[in-house]
């Protein structure tokens, strides 16, 4: 497949990496100094998930714009977002990049419940494939990228029911791919099920955990109906939305999280302990945004954001 991936930290920068080693051609969309690393030594995969722990570096190009991707690789057949929504960021790349995509299946991996809406308004419904990813990488430095134990999974499906044959036979390619490259993948028709599902474990670990300042083994064993609560009110906002959860969602969620290294910790966590930019507002914001659009009461929510905020004002 001919594969170009806006960004390459965490998620991008892994998962390109996996699917270049596979064989698949593969582009980054990159800037400043992950560029100038792209070109000079490549990505650096460290796999910390097994023992021993491994290291290799894979060539995979980097240019500036998705233009350029389908120049380098000769056409373009999924576009793969997997830059981090922050503040005054182009979630979705420069307007050069946009113009580029139009026509182009893209797939969603941000742990936001709004980016796939807004994926649909600039790209349109029928060609978004909403994706949720489910790793722990952590970026150490530019295209150098750790996973630390746990999944290696990028599941996505088509927003619209209304998708063209192209886009889902492109997603089910794409799928197969990632299955080639070592990672579980999984094409379906309950994207946003998913996505609001993952964004229930991530943003409420995240959040809860950036408020306490503890690893997500703390909140499920010391403070589990804390967690517990931030959960309903993600849930309240999903089945608002017209997302079809399960009936038993939360408890689901709660067992995942159990499952979990107990010291993991989320990204967006880890940023606003450092007073990094981060997604607290693309996250935490958002599932507000789609509450608040729902007619769901998010009183959890609306304290993590304020706290947090004030928090990182006096930092």
């Amino acid at each position: 497949m001919k594969i170009g991936i806006l960004g390459a930290g965490a998620i991008g920068g892994y998962f390109g990496g996996k699917l270049k080693q596979a064989g698949h051609d593969v582009a980054f969309v990159a800037r400043g100094e992950s560029l100038r690393v792209l070109g000079e030594t490549g990505v650096t995969l460290i796999d910390a998930h097994s023992e021993p722990t491994t290291t290799e570096v894979i060539q995979v190009p980097g240019v500036r714009s998705f233009a350029k991707v389908k120049e380098l690789l000769g056409g373009l057949d999924v576009a793969i977002i997997a830059s981090k929504a922050l503040p005054g960021n182009e979630t979705f790349g420069s307007a050069e990049d946009r113009a580029a995509l139009q026509g182009v299946p893209v797939v969603t991996t941000h742990n936001s419940v709004e980016i796939p809406y807004l994926a649909a308004e600039e790209f349109g419904e029928e060609n978004i494939l909403a994706g949720v990813a489910r790793v722990y990488s952590t970026r150490l430095s530019p295209a150098r990228i750790k996973r630390n134990p746990g999944p290696l999974a990028l599941a996505f499906g088509p927003l619209s029911a209304n998708a063209p044959e192209s886009v889902r036979q492109a997603g089910k390619d794409l799928a197969a791919a990632l299955k080639e490259s070592g990672a579980s993948s999984k094409f379906h028709d309950a994207a946003l099920v998913d996505v609001w599902s993952k964004a229930m474990f991530v943003t409420s670990t995240g959040a809860l955990g950036a408020l306490v300042d503890k690893p997500i083994g703390y909140l499920c064993q010391e403070i589990p109906g804390q967690l517990e609560a931030f959960m309903k009110e993600v849930e309240a906002a999903g089945r608002g939305m017209g997302v079809e959860l399960p009936d038993d969602v939360v408890e689901q969620t709660m067992e995942f999280a159990r499952q979990q290294h107990p010291d993991n910790t989320s990204s967006m966590q880890r940023d606003i302990k450092e007073g990094l930019p981060n997604e607290l507002d693309a996250q935490v914001g958002a599932i507000r945004r789609m509450g608040a659009k729902a007619g769901a009461k998010t009183p959890l929510w609306d304290f993590a954001q304020d706290v947090l905020e004030a928090q990182l004002r006096s930092s």
